[in-house]
């Protein structure tokens, strides 16, 4: 008979099993990292869950969603909330990715600071997975989706070549997606 465990849950020692797939062991205890069904191997004393749900991973080649966190003189750090086309969460969690100076877009930047502020959500590639998430907005479809004004956070529009906020009439330049305000996302943590 097939048993459904939850994360946390104790499972067994190191005495009696091996640590395998998706457990964590502390302290000489075993417990279960997911959602899952237990499998005790006992031709090899190993003890692993099989997910119930195949949680999205992040992949090389994926269009990803985040939020601009941190902005540094030769990159932005974005927190990745969303994969394109996938309504889950992802695995582990949010996670960071990089997009450095050079991948922002085809055209030379010589202030990342001009092209993304800190709060704006982001559409972008993923071109390196590991060890570090690495991003690039590099394509006319990537880039800021939806931008807040610097002076009164309020949503900005697009017109022409920058953005415009309507409330406090100021004009900024970002790395604009030509999708800015076409995309709904369905992901709590994305206001």
């Amino acid at each position: 008979m097939e048993k459904v465990v939850v994360p946390g849950e104790f499972l067994g020692t190191i005495e009696e099993y091996v640590p395998g797939q998706n457990v964590i062991e502390v302290n000489g205890k075993i417990y279960a990292s997911l959602y899952g069904i237990l499998h005790f191997d006992d031709k090899h004393m190993t003890i692993n869950i099989k997910p119930l749900t195949n949680l999205p991973i992040i992949r090389v080649g994926e269009v990803v969603y985040g939020v601009v966190s941190e902005l540094y003189n030769d990159f932005a750090l974005v927190t990745i909330v969303a994969i394109e086309g996938v309504e889950r969460e992802i695995v582990g969690g949010k996670q960071d990715g990089i997009i450095h100076v050079s991948k922002i877009s085809d055209r030379y930047v010589d202030e990342v600071g001009k092209m993304f502020r800190i709060g704006d959500i982001v559409r972008a590639k993923v071109i390196r997975s590991k060890p570090s998430i690495q991003l690039t907005t590099a394509e006319p479809a990537l880039g800021v989706i939806k931008g807040l004004c610097m002076k009164c956070r309020s949503p900005m529009v697009k017109m022409d070549n920058y953005l415009f906020c309507e409330r406090c009439n100021r004009k900024e330049t970002r790395k604009i997606s030509s999708l800015y305000g076409n995309i709904k996302i369905k992901v709590k943590n994305i206001p």
